[in-house]
């Protein structure tokens, strides 16, 4: 199993619409693999944290995290992207807070979801990170781990 992190930036969308529609829904907001290469394949019970960062060289801050939940349906060329129809109500919700794509909107969902206590807390000692999806590699998952246990 690897470690994943999913890190948001730029707006319309911020730091609280991001982890509000992890809140709500256990979702995030992530294009398939076919429109933005993933770097790896990330398997169902991988684990993935939730960061937030505004531009290059500002905070990285930890929004949430939790396991990569399988979807029983194909979506986009994996199993692991849901829909409106896999997760009733988050593509409204997504576009209230500023995410487009339309009627093709995908997202990550996580099972056993966790918060940092106290908000978001930054993240120190994660070296470069990556916007998007990206494999977390040892020392990453050491820091992430040790702030939020997934």
């Amino acid at each position: 199993m690897a470690d994943w992190i999913y890190c948001g930036t730029d707006p319309p969308v911020d730091a609280n619409g991001t982890q509000y529609l992890l809140h709500t829904h256990h979702a995030i907001w992530c294009s398939p693999p076919g429109l933005r290469p993933w770097p790896g394949k990330p398997r169902p019970g991988d684990r993935l944290w939730l960061l937030w960062r505004d531009h290059a060289g500002g905070p990285v801050l930890l929004l949430g995290g939790g396991r990569l939940a399988q979807n029983s349906q194909n979506r986009f060329g994996t199993d692991l992207l849901h829909t409106n129809t896999d997760i009733p109500g988050v593509r409204d919700a997504a576009q209230n807070i500023g995410y487009g794509g339309g009627m093709a909107m995908s997202f990550l969902r996580l099972v056993g979801v966790t918060f940092p206590t106290g908000g978001q807390p930054d993240v120190h000692g994660i070296g470069p990170i990556t916007y998007s999806l990206s494999v977390a590699d040892a020392s990453q998952s050491a820091v992430l781990n040790g702030l939020l246990r997934v």
